[in-house]
């Protein structure tokens, strides 16, 4: 069985040790550029440089994240960004970026590559483009399945590429990659690393336009995934690697949960592992919003936590009893019992009162209630949390305090040489002995001795694994120059953990940009019934895309797959594509590479903002569409890279229509009501009184779309004019009506309507009012001040 490598997350320089004293295999860690996690405290160029030379001495991998999406305007400081990268050693970088993948092979081609789950990489088709694209080792989406993880592991084997799971830690709602929640309502991407978590805000849920009753308020906030009671079976599965998410956690969160993980899979390994109690206690006081096992155990029904988006505690127990007269309360016990020191919170009716406790529980002679003081607020049928335990705190503490024992192994031969020194051969390396062995003249040292004294590698990285004895034990030798003999070796051992690969790196290649030619763009029409479809036709639109898969007859229509498909429903929905299919339509990364007899379109979930990223997924599509991310200036930018390639896809960019901003495996319908709930009409309120449109589909996932509708109107003859070839009104979910009056709309503007009048038509029939989105300012790309370490993702 194999033991999969143990990754851990590394936000700073004090989360670096933690995670290495604990016991990882490798850290993975951000830079100041370009990574998923902008607001932890990430390193700089140096920092980066000392943390792989501390890593490496430790026997410890170092894989650095550069998992955003880049504008073309962003690839030379990429590019130099990946050399610095290769020079500096580290062991892997991840990437989301097609095209930085792309220039990656081109400029560092010895530096291993793994895609990120930012990618959406959730079936084979994913796994194949990342092993033809030079990736060794794929993040799967979060929200896969072990049977299907179990799978791509198999896949994976027979073309180089290793499969990497998320084990512990805060979920994301939406699929990875795929979420334009925080850009729509606050311009701050997630693609771009800076999050604002709106999955961990309130919201106020409506059926049918009337508020319905729920647990909470945090309808989109997950709980955190905690496989470690199912270790033994991800062994099973044959996973090369588990992830332990938390690059915003504190260092003692990293110590604690690395250092549990780390001896489960070494139990795992001896054939002994049996989950502890106290193990998966010391987890949830690490930080908890209370565990799931997650999408990779199909712990669908209770994946959510809607009564607290952060750490929540440990549940202890409740009020069955109050003394006032000697300020006591007595707790039934239904959960860890709290020691002195440990914080307290009392909860009922969302009232809290919180304390610290003083004084040792007294635990009644039946062992199922204790006393313990408290204040004079806390009434009966109260509910006891432990927020803070000071036993895991000294854990995570004398984890820090103690590096750790030696891990790297050595397999190594000690024999004599011709000039009769006693020599260690292994690792490369060659140690001599000072002096010769000399004739015993009473008593020879031993084999077996100097065996003893060549294992004690105490204070070193290093294990001796094996020695090949090849010293008879009839001689002499000081048990001094034996011992100076191993320092000796296990230094140069040492010295080789610094020494940097010699890797190949090439020059950015400096591409000419060509000349946009005007188009007389399309417009395609998006749709999700048979009526609209046949309505778009009349209605004058070029193109029009269907989602679904019923066949519409004498009718050229686009079909459109699902934005998500799981490894388990891939070739299922494939098979369903009508023969008469004008053409396929993906958003997932490798699908239309395995399309064949058809014109291929690629949807916005493949995330292009850049030329390098639309010409390579145009090399098996004829038409790719644009992040609705990009700003109309990067736009022109990426048109004018586009037309210096030879056969560059014809280009889409979604001019009007409610953004899907998350795709979830979460169904709110179900969560609320139970399973056939969404034939109503759902939405989400925040706190500003926007309304976010809901949709399931006939997968039972969740779509939530952006509370305004996008709409470029004043801006299609600038696309004209930077070559745009297609422009899209998403009507999903929309009448037919709708549809025939938005083609009309967007034909008299092409034909040079006046666009003012023309916007106030669309006004009256848009859903939730209109909005430029992110045409004219594009997302954030400023840092500005991080949240708080502990309380976020």
């Amino acid at each position: 069985m194999h033991i999969p490598e143990l990754l851990a997350p590394a936000g700073s320089p004090e989360a670096l040790k933690a995670a290495v004293y604990a016991g990882c295999d490798a850290v993975y860690l951000g830079g100041r550029m370009y990574g998923a996690r902008a607001y932890a405290s990430n390193f700089d160029n140096a920092g980066i440089e000392q943390a792989v030379a501390f890593a490496h001495s430790h026997g410890v991998k170092v894989y650095v994240t550069v998992n955003t999406l880049l504008r073309d305007a962003d690839l030379k400081e990429a590019a130099d960004y990946l050399r610095f990268l290769s020079e500096a050693d580290v062991d892997a970088v991840l990437i989301q970026d097609v095209g930085l993948l792309s220039l990656a092979r081109e400029i560092v081609p010895d530096l291993p590559l793994h895609a990120s789950t930012q990618m959406t990489i959730m079936n084979r088709a994913g796994v194949e483009f990342a092993a033809e694209n030079g990736i060794s080792r794929v993040v799967l989406a979060r929200e896969v399945t072990l049977a299907d993880a179990a799978e791509l592991v198999r896949v994976g084997e027979e073309i180089g590429v290793g499969i990497e799971i998320f084990a512990h830690g805060a979920l994301c709602y939406s699929y990875s990659g795929q979420c334009l929640f925080s850009s729509a309502i606050g311009g701050r991407s997630g693609n771009q690393g800076m999050c604002a978590q709106p999955c961990r805000k309130p919201y106020t849920l409506l059926a049918d336009g009337e508020r319905v009753a729920t647990n909470g308020d945090y309808i989109l906030s997950p709980k955190d995934i905690c496989t470690y009671p199912n270790l033994q079976e991800i062994c099973e599965s044959g996973v090369e690697c588990l992830k332990i998410e938390g690059r915003m956690k504190t260092p003692e969160y990293v110590a604690v949960v690395t250092s549990i993980y780390r001896k489960a899979l070494d139990a795992v390994a001896a054939g002994n592992f049996e989950p502890k109690t106290e193990d998966m206690e010391n987890l949830a006081f690490a930080f908890n919003r209370g565990f799931t096992k997650g999408y990779l155990f199909g712990d669908k029904a209770s994946i959510m936590n809607w009564e607290k988006p952060n750490n929540r505690g440990v549940y202890a127990g409740y009020v069955n009893g109050v003394d006032k007269k000697r300020g006591k309360v007595i707790v039934k016990i239904e959960g860890p019992v709290p020691d002195t020191g440990d914080g307290l919170v009392f909860k009922l009716a969302g009232r809290e009162v919180g304390f610290a406790l003083n004084k040792e529980p007294y635990i009644f002679p039946e062992g199922d209630a204790y006393k313990i003081p408290a204040p004079e607020s806390v009434l009966e049928g109260s509910e006891l949390w432990i927020t803070r335990r000071l036993r895991t705190e000294k854990l995570a503490n004398a984890i820090l305090s103690k590096p750790p024992a030696g891990k790297i192994p050595l397999d190594i031969i000690v024999a004599v040489n011709p000039e009769g020194h006693l020599v260690i051969i292994g690792n490369g390396k060659t140690a001599v002995s000072e002096i010769p062995v000399m004739e015993a003249k009473s008593k020879p040292v031993t084999a077996e001795a100097v065996e003893a004294q060549i294992r004690k590698t105490g204070g070193t990285p290093f294990v001796i694994r094996s020695i090949q004895m090849e010293y008879d034990g009839t001689g002499f030798l000081p048990i001094g120059v034996i011992t100076d003999l191993r320092r000796r070796f296990l230094d140069e051992c040492a010295a080789a953990l610094s020494e940097k690969r010699s890797r190949m790196t090439r020059p950015f290649p400096e591409k000419e940009t060509g000349t946009v030619e005007k188009t007389e763009p399309v417009i395609q029409v998006y749709t999700d019934s048979i009526p609209c479809a046949k309505a778009a036709h009349s209605a004058g639109a070029g193109q029009v895309v269907y989602e679904g898969f019923e066949e519409i007859y004498n009718l050229p229509t686009i079909y459109k797959l699902p934005r998500i498909i799981a490894e388990h429903d891939l070739m299922k929905k494939l098979e369903k594509l009508p023969a008469s299919a004008a053409g396929v339509m993906t958003d997932s990364i490798g699908v239309a590479e395995m399309l064949t007899g058809v014109q291929r379109y690629g949807a916005s979930g493949l995330n292009i903002t850049n030329a390098r990223t639309a010409n390579l997924f145009g090399k098996s599509c004829r038409q790719v569409c644009l992040s609705p991310e990009l700003s109309g200036k990067q736009i022109l930018d990426l048109m004018k890279h586009l037309a210096g390639y030879a056969h560059p896809p014809r280009v889409e960019v979604i001019v009007q229509g409610n953004l899907e901003v998350m795709i979830t495996e979460n169904c709110i319908p179900a969560t609320a009501q139970g399973c056939r709930a969404c034939n109503q009409s759902w939405a989400l309120k925040d706190k500003t009184n926007r309304i976010f449109r809901v949709r399931t589909d006939n997968d039972c996932r969740t779509h939530i779309l952006n509370a305004a509708e996008i709409c470029l109107i004043e801006y299609v003859r600038e696309l004209s004019a930077a070559g745009v070839a297609v422009i899209s009104i998403d009507a999903r979910g929309r009448s037919p009506e709708y549809i025939r009056r938005m083609v009309s709309i967007y034909s008299r503007a092409l034909d040079g309507g006046n666009v003012k009048e023309l916007k106030e038509e669309i006004r009256e029939i848009a859903s939730g009012g209109v909005t430029a989105a992110h045409y004219l300012r594009g997302v954030s790309a400023d840092i500005e001040e991080p949240p708080k370490k502990g309380g976020r993702k």
